[in-house]
Order: C-alpha cells, then structure tokens, then sequence
C-alpha cells in the first residue's frame, strides 16, 4: 500500500464577515426599473445550486428585505433537472440546502411548467418557470466559481442559475446543445431585456468554503459585472499544486461537492475533453465513496478510472442518468471498473501503471472541494510547493 502524509496548503482567505447583512444592505438598495412594482407584487427568488456556505441565511435576508419593501416574495427552484425534474424532487433539494418556507419565511412555489421569454440571436429558445415568470421580478442567488466543463466570459453564477436552472431540464438540454459558453450570455440578454430581472445576489468563496464576498449584480450592466467577479474567483479558485500526478484517490463524489461529481478542474479537463492539453494530467483517478447530500446522484462516476462497490450500491442511477443526459455528458454516467475496496483499487491503480507503491505520485483528497488539507506520497512530501507544509 501508498503510505501517506498529512500536508496544509496556504490560500487567499478573505471573508465577509456578515453575509446576511451584507446581503440585506445590497437588497435594500437595489433599485427596480422604472415603474417599480406595485405595493404587494409578488417577487421571486431563484435558488438551486448546492455547497454553498450559509445560503439559507442569504435567502432568508433577501425575502425578509422584499417583504420590508413591500413585495411578497416567494421561493422558486431553479436547479434545471436535478432533483429529479420533478416539483417534489426539487422542493426536496432546497429544503436539503435549509431552504423551506419555515427556516426563510417565504414559501416554496416548485409546481409550474415552462414560458420561452424569447430566442437568442442563435436561435436558441429561452425557457422559465411560468411561476417565476408571471411575478413581477426575479431575483436569482447564486455563488460564482468556474464551471467544470467550459470556459467563458461567464460560468456558474447568476446567469446560468437564470437560463439553465429556472428552465429546468429543457432549457438545461437546449443550451448545453448549443454550447453554453456562448448560450449561457445570450440568453441571460433575453431575459434581462424583459425587464423582469432588476438585480441578482453573486457569492464569491475562498479555499476554505467560506463566504468571501457579497455583490449585487445590476440589470444595467449584468454580465460584465458577473465576469468581472469571474475573475476574482479564479484568484480564490483552490488547485492541487501538480501538473502530473500517478493517482489520485478521491473520497467522495457528489452533486454538493461539484456539478460533475468532481471537479474536472481538480481532476483534470483532459478527462472530459481528451486532447485539449490542459492541466493537470492524472494516470489513475480512484473515487471511493458517494456523498450523502448528493440524494444518490452519482454524475462524474465515469471520469474516474476506478470506483468502488459501495459507491455503484449507493447510487440511483436514474437521477444520475437523467442528469448526465440533460447536461450531454452521457460518459458521466458510465460504470468504471469496480473494486471490492480501496486497498484493491489502489492495486489495481498500481497494476494499470507498472509501477510499485513507493514510486507513484500520489494524492488523497477528501472531495475535490476540499483541498487546504491533504494527503501525500513520499514521493512528493520530500518535494512541497512553498504554500504547502507538512502537518
């Protein structure tokens, strides 16, 4: 076996001190488009995206703030076809995440089919809950980081929660047919030329899964605002410090942890894009376990080499079938080979690389969002980056 050692990595750690306050401030001077709704109009609140830190608390400030306004805010999902795509599945994720209409003191409209509010210049129809769309705003909330499967002016963040999530699975399957990169911006300019987005909450984290800060995005000037706290993001984007790594043992997968499971940024874009050069390159990747907030969605089982037999037991796999499907990502679903354990999966890591445990350069990591502490071989503790240390 790989004998292992504790290591700590040094990262940029800011952090806003009071998100919900934050949030409330921002929310109470936000402006609507001329003419502001009506006393009593109903606002909504678009929310879905998993792992992020204290967003019932975010939630919670922005309803209470609209309802000091004057509105009646309630909560839609916007989450495009996880949890199912279905209303009780949907509504079962948010209140996973802490949001139900106790804990924010909004209620929680899931029920509702589908509007286009319009096309982009591709073509590409733009879809939205018909709940949402018939308030008289939309307020979406959403953390922004890069996305694991493209590059782009924007990523994940408030736009795509607006255009693939509130769309659900259909709007989720049509821009991603059309190339999110491009989709993505498009039709959040559909959607913002309605007038019925004024403004959104964006959540930038630090390494540590920690609120790092808390902006507004205005309708005015929207997406170059969101690119430009793209930027910031990728300044506190954690990375393992190695362009070539022999294995990396990954310990839980999950829809919490990242949209494909792990982040293919973490493990490798090569994965998903052979041939695109990037960096790092990892010969075997081993994912061990299924993260119980992932509710059995084992998306990005297929970009490991290796698994284990508790994670395939352990997973439903028509919510993971339909999520790699919507996304187009069929592969992410695919079964790799099946260890009884992980003693075994690392022999067989060891087998598929001709090599022997003292040689590889490996690393074991807890989830691909947690990488300030970390495990390694002998092989690189005798050789840390200047940013990591030995526990």
């Amino acid at each position: 076996m790989i004998e292992f050692f504790d290591v700590e990595g040094s990262f940029p750690r800011p952090v806003e001190p009071s998100p919900a306050q934050k949030t409330r401030e921002l929310a109470l001077d936000a402006t609507f488009p001329a003419p502001p709704p009506p006393t009593g109009a109903s606002v909504a609140i678009a929310v879905g995206s998993r792992g992020i830190k204290g967003i019932a608390a975010i939630v919670k400030s922005v309803a209470n703030t609209l309802s000091d306004r004057g509105f009646s805010p309630f909560i839609v999902p916007a989450m495009g076809s996880h949890g199912g795509d279905t209303p009780q599945g949907q509504e079962k994720t948010l209140a996973a995440l802490g949001i139900t209409r106790e804990t924010v003191g909004a209620p929680v409209v899931s029920e509702g089919g589908l509007v286009m509010a319009g096309k982009t210049p591709g073509g590409t129809p733009v879809w939205v809950d018909e709940r949402a769309f018939g308030a008289a705003a939309i307020i979406p909330i959403n953390r922004i980081k890069p996305h694991t499967a493209f590059r782009g002016a924007v990523e994940s963040g408030p736009s795509k929660l607006m255009t693939v999530g509130l769309g659900k699975a259909k709007s989720a399957a049509e821009l991603h047919r059309a190339g999110l990169a491009t989709a993505i911006p498009a039709a959040m300019k559909v959607l913002l030329e309605t007038g019925k987005v004024p403004f959104g909450i964006a959540i930038l984290e630090n390494a540590f899964a920690e609120t790092a800060k808390i902006s507004l995005l205005a309708a005015c000037d929207w997406l170059s605002q969101e690119a430009a706290l793209l930027r910031e993001a990728w300044v506190l984007y954690p990375r393992l410090p190695w362009d070539n790594l022999d294995i990396l043992i990954v310990e839980k997968i999950g829809k919490d942890i990242s949209g494909t499971g792990m982040d293919i940024n973490i493990i490798g874009m090569e994965r998903r894009y052979p041939g695109c050069g990037a960096f790092p390159v990892i010969g075997q990747v081993i994912a061990l376990g299924l993260s119980e907030k992932s509710g059995g969605n084992a998306t990005g089982i297929g970009y490991a080499d290796i698994t284990t037999k508790e994670l395939v037991q352990s997973a439903d796999w028509e919510a993971t079938r339909l999520n790699c499907e919507a996304s187009g990502f069929t592969e992410a679903a695919r079964v790799p080979v099946t260890a009884e354990d992980e003693a075994e999966a690392i022999s067989i890591a060891l087998e598929n690389l001709g090599k022997k445990p003292g040689e590889v350069l490996a690393v074991k990591i807890t989830d691909t969002s947690s990488l300030t502490k970390i495990k390694v071989s002998r092989t690189l503790l005798d050789h840390l980056p200047p940013h990591f240390h030995r526990l």
